[in-house]
């Protein structure tokens, strides 16, 4: 019988050298290639073996031999090949539990998969980029998705396929991947995890090539490719990702306590004033039940309108300036009604961009400390006072040892002699200098009133000069050098008078071995003309430290008992209650310099409706009827005794309640003499009832207290008496308020008679 064809034979030969090393290589690959490309290489090999083996000649049945021997051939070579996929070779890099090696299932050898994947190239070498010509499209898809995604056989948890995200990830290549299973790199609860039911987020942790263990949130999802059954991991939630979210909820959770729990108000807020968000304490000084509340709401809905305002006007500094405003005192309402200070900080809001898009605000609730302030400042005061107590001590202790004193030698005179005048001129002296004291005590307190008018300086001063002279002995000079032109202010006299006189006794005790004094008045022109008083001493003078303390009060340098801290203390509030300054040049050695500024004054000034009265001749009160209360005793006998040597008939009462009940159908008074303060109604409540029932009374208030003038305002034509006071005064003052009384009748019955 004749040989195939010469065609015929040569791809005979090939087919012999060929399609075994072609069944070897496939046996290398996983998947294996599609099972049609068996048969093909079949027939191949039976058409090779039979040329081979049978001579031209050989007959049919030889041919059927080698046909039946090249069968088997193939059908051998093709198991050899399923077979000759070797095991993993070498330690696995992680200690993790799998099964022994003669009970590990073999790998997959179902060529199902290479519809979905194309196939990989041989071990250690990953394949070519995605996409590339001639690959599987699905593949490319596949292998640049950007979460780490896994194929694995349900059955054997064999790895079919990795994509890039992984081999990235994890460290290991491709192939050697694909050589392990899911155990070769999980823990076996983690293991077991990953083969449970599909579908739900499941925690599984894996061994990098590192050898670090590390944790993902994988969906699975079951699919069945070709018959067979895998299984797809998709993570979405890898260590680092699930690490950084962790550190964002540690991070946010450890803000809202600190936002909870701190000590403080916090809130933010759009450009508008907007509120978009409160911690804690915040809601609870609003009377908001949680902080959401507060989102959306403005100022307006959560403070007072006044409050509100300034916040706003806060807030739009810091936007418009894109600076901080720190340490700033805010008052607050609360929901109960009482009120509290703030202190509050804000600081622009920025976008990513740097542009401010809010503020930000903090603030600590400073009411308590502001209230230990003000009792620690009192405590001081107090201090203050017990020093002051021993200097003002020793002044009226001298003051009273003159009185009782020459009390006594009157006692002691007998009658008519000639030293009487003297003794009694010493008592009004003693009286006049406490009255003195007293009222340097209520200017320091600021209640003693004051009674500015227009005065010439100059003559104020020049009429101190005799004074001064004999208050500072023969040791001490006292030179003058006035303006020649009338140097005009609106002050209080007296208390102009007092600021010489005090700052006079500085002077003399800084020149304990005499030296000189001067006085002068000027006119400092300039675009706001001032009126300057100026008095210098040759004494000792001031080191720096003194000078920066000399206006504290009750600081003193001199010996306990010998002076109160008060005299320049009360210089310093005279002159900034009339507008002034006081300006001081001193030298140790040198001398002191004190020059008062005061604001220029051109015209005169009305006097103030509830004024001291001044001079004028005692008249009787012959026919008159005098209301007269006050609560103490001994001095209401003395304004009674005084009344009633003029002529005035006098109703005396100790308190308010008791003088309304004289006012009955006979109870007619020309003038109501009242103490301002008293127990139960005082002065000024019991004029306002007097002057309803009887309108054309006339009024005296007398006090030792200083009264508020808007308040005596209250009741028109009153004339104020402050205590101490001498029986003229008294008389003076009565006389005075009668007279007021009748003019405001008569203009009342000119106007009736005109309409």
């Amino acid at each position: 019988m004749p040989g195939p064809p010469a065609p015929l034979a040569a791809f005979a030969w090939f087919g012999c050298v060929a399609v075994p090393a072609l069944l070897w290589a496939n046996g290398r690959r996983h998947p294996p290639l599609r099972p049609a490309a068996y048969p093909l290489a079949a027939v191949v090999a039976v058409l090779g073996v039979a040329h081979a083996a049978a001579p031209a000649d050989r007959s049919a049945a030889a041919w059927a031999v080698a046909a039946a021997a090249a069968a088997a051939w193939c059908v051998a070579a093709v198991g050899l090949a399923r077979n000759l996929r070797p095991a993993p070779s070498g330690p696995v890099p992680v200690p993790v539990a799998s099964p022994p090696v003669a009970a590990r299932p073999a790998p997959p050898t179902d060529q199902t998969e290479s519809a979905v994947m194309a196939s990989p190239l041989p071990d250690g070498k990953d394949p070519p980029g995605p996409g590339l010509p001639g690959g599987d499209p699905y593949r490319a898809l596949f292998d640049v998705h950007p979460a780490p995604v896994w194929v694995f056989d349900e059955e054997t948890l064999w790895f079919l396929a990795v994509n890039d995200a992984v081999v990235r990830g994890y460290g290991y290549t491709r192939a050697k991947l694909l050589r392990m299973t899911v155990r070769d790199v999980s823990p076996a609860e983690d293991a077991d995890r990953l083969a449970g039911p599909p579908g739900e987020p499941v925690a599984w942790r894996h061994r990098a090539a590192s050898g670090a263990l590390l944790g993902a949130e994988v969906v699975v999802s079951r699919v069945v490719v070709g018959g067979r059954v895998v299984r797809l991991a998709v993570a979405t939630k890898t260590t680092g990702g699930r690490r950084a979210e962790e550190t964002l909820r540690e991070r946010e959770a450890l803000l809202r306590s600190l936002l909870a729990h701190i000590p403080c108000g916090v809130f933010w807020k759009d450009r508008a004033s907007i509120y978009l968000g409160c911690n804690d304490q915040f809601a609870r000084d609003r009377g908001l039940a949680a902080p959401g509340e507060v989102v959306g709401q403005t100022d307006d809905n959560l403070v007072a309108p006044e409050e509100a305002d300034g916040h706003r006007a806060s807030d739009r500094q810091v936007i418009e300036t894109g600076t901080a405003l720190l340490n700033v005192e805010e008052a607050l309402t609360r929901p109960d009604g009482g009120k509290a200070i703030l202190l509050t900080s804000r600081v622009p809001s920025r976008d990513e961009s740097g542009k401010v898009v809010g503020v930000l605000g903090v603030y600590q609730d400073v009411t308590d400390r502001k209230q230990l302030e003000a009792q620690f400042r009192q405590a001081q005061k107090m201090e203050a006072i017990g020093r002051l107590a021993g200097g003002v001590a020793h002044d009226f202790n001298n003051l009273l040892t003159i009185i009782s004193c020459n009390v006594h030698l009157i006692q002691q005179l007998p009658p008519g002699d000639d030293g009487l005048g003297e003794l009694v001129d010493d008592i009004r002296d003693a009286a006049d200098r406490a009255a003195s004291l007293t009222r340097q005590l209520l200017t320091f307190s600021r209640k003693q009133p004051s009674r500015p008018e227009v005065i010439d300086l100059t003559e104020t001063v020049s009429g101190l000069a005799g004074l001064l002279r004999r208050l500072l002995g023969e040791t001490i000079t006292v030179k003058t050098e006035f303006a020649p032109l009338p140097v005009r202010v609106r002050a209080d006299k007296g208390h102009l008078e007092q600021v010489v006189m005090n700052l006079a006794v500085n002077a003399k005790d800084a020149m304990p071995g005499g030296g000189t004094l001067t006085i002068g008045t000027a006119r400092a022109d300039g675009p706001e003309p001032a009126a300057v008083l100026t008095l210098a001493d040759t004494g000792c003078g001031m080191t720096d430290e003194v000078k920066a303390r000399i206006f504290e009060p009750f600081f003193t340098t001199k010996d306990i008992g010998k002076g109160t801290g008060l005299g320049l203390a009360t210089v310093y509030g005279i002159v900034d209650q009339a507008g002034g300054r006081v300006e001081v040049d001193s030298a140790v050695g040198v001398g002191t310099t004190f020059r008062i500024r005061l604001p220029w004054c051109d015209a005169a000034q009305a006097p103030s409706a509830v004024t001291r009265a001044p001079a004028a001749d005692a008249a009787t009160g012959a026919g008159r009827r005098v209301l007269l209360v006050e609560d103490e005793e001994r001095i209401r006998n003395v304004a009674r005794l005084t009344l009633q040597g003029q002529g005035y008939a006098v109703v005396e009462a100790d308190r308010a309640e008791a003088a309304l009940r004289h006012l009955g159908p006979d109870g007619e008074f020309d003038l109501l003499v009242t103490d301002l303060v008293m127990p139960g109604l005082d002065g000024r409540e019991l004029a306002a009832k007097v002057r309803a029932a009887r309108p054309d009374i006339g009024v005296v208030f007398i006090s030792g207290y200083a009264p508020d003038p808007h308040r005596l305002d209250e009741v028109p034509g009153a004339v104020f008496l402050p205590k101490p006071f001498s029986p003229p005064d008294l008389l003076r003052v009565a006389v005075r308020a009668v007279g007021r009384t009748k003019a405001g009748r008569a203009a009342r019955e000119g106007r009736t008679g005109a309409g």
